[in-house]
């Protein structure tokens, strides 16, 4: 969840913005010296992108630049433990986004994906000197994962792919098996169009460039009906970070989400689709699968092993790479270090 602003900056502060001129650069031995680890990576909302024929892995996060604007840093690894700065892949001053103020507007969650042989990466923003609440845009590349990446529009009223004027964060892809995309994302807890402060989950199709909606968005669900999240104290059901995977064996579509639980603990739930279409229905599972993390992905490693991404200890987020399994459609945590103590809680 996204209390404070500074929190989502961290990551970015930990280098200068001129540390390196192009994303694309080589580690020197310095920087391959010094990586970060799982331990010491500060960062939220960690979206690991698979690069295959570099055998790398990258994740790119929020950052900004010397003259205040937003921009997306990556950081690279070759083993999921050691990770290196490899510099800004993208300067918001060049574009429509430039108006978005360090200040006032919010720069949140960047999930990057190829699709199409190009590179996309989503972005929640806002823009209220324009009038425009909490959106998700995508940012594109045609050179690589390490970009540059830009805006798909010049005016800044043509970026949002979420419902205009609509508070929504939080956007994710996912493409059905006949190739149509889709964002998915949360309408906020807190925002104008939600009841009684309870966020919800919904999906808008997108076109097939990625650069605009098409038709009416569907509902999915509302953090109120999953059995594991109370509502935290002061009032308020969150979603955050809905994300769908296929489970190529069922054949069904598993919906990764986090939300508090008991003594407002951050957590991952998961809902389930059985027929295998975003349209649902979608069923909640009783428990979460994860507690003390969450802002989840899931992807598999280069040996074809299935991870899950995470921000663990919601209120000093840092990087957590965890082993997981799915059978029958149900996805569990198989990682050794996932303590009876984190399972408790």
């Amino acid at each position: 969840m996204k209390r404070i602003l500074l929190s989502t900056l961290l990551a970015a502060t930990l280098f200068p913005a001129s540390a390196h001129t192009h994303g694309n650069n080589p580690a020197t031995k310095l920087e391959q010296a010094t990586a970060l680890t799982p331990e010491t990576f500060r960062i939220r909302d960690p979206f690991v992108l698979v690069d295959k024929k570099k055998k790398c892995y990258y994740i790119i996060t929020v950052a900004q630049t010397e003259s205040r604007h937003r921009a997306l840093r990556a950081y690279r690894s070759t083993d999921l433990e050691h990770w290196y700065d490899a510099g800004l892949v993208y300067d918001s001053s060049h574009d429509a986004l430039a108006c978005v103020d360090t200040e006032k507007d919010v720069w949140w969650a960047p999930d990057t994906y190829r699709y199409k042989g190009r590179y996309y990466t989503f972005v929640t923003s806002s823009a209220e000197a324009n009038g425009i609440p909490r959106f998700t845009t995508a940012l594109c590349s045609d050179k690589g994962p390490l970009g540059p990446y830009h805006a798909m529009h010049d005016n800044i009223s043509q970026i949002p792919l979420t419902p205009d004027g609509v508070q929504c964060i939080d956007g994710s892809l996912f493409v059905d098996n006949d190739g149509t995309p889709w964002i998915v994302y949360t309408k906020e807890w807190n925002g104008p169009e939600v009841q009684n402060k309870v966020g919800e989950a919904w999906a808008q199709r997108l076109t097939k460039k990625l650069d605009g909606k098409v038709g009416d968005p569907i509902f999915l669900f509302r953090a109120d009906e999953a059995p594991w999240v109370p509502g935290f104290k002061g009032g308020g059901h969150v979603v955050d970070a809905p994300f769908i995977w296929r489970d190529k064996q069922s054949g069904r579509l598993v919906m990764l989400w986090s939300s508090f639980t008991t003594d407002d603990v951050y957590a991952v739930g998961q809902l389930t689709s059985e027929t295998g279409t975003i349209r649902g229905p979608w069923k909640h599972e009783p428990c979460p699968v994860f507690v003390n993390g969450g802002h989840q992905m899931l992807f598999h490693d280069l040996d074809g092993n299935l991870k899950m991404s995470l921000h663990y200890d919601n209120n000093d987020g840092h990087l957590r790479i965890l082993d997981v399994e799915i059978a029958d459609g149900i996805l569990r945590v198989t990682t050794p270090s996932y303590s009876s103590a984190d399972k408790s809680r």
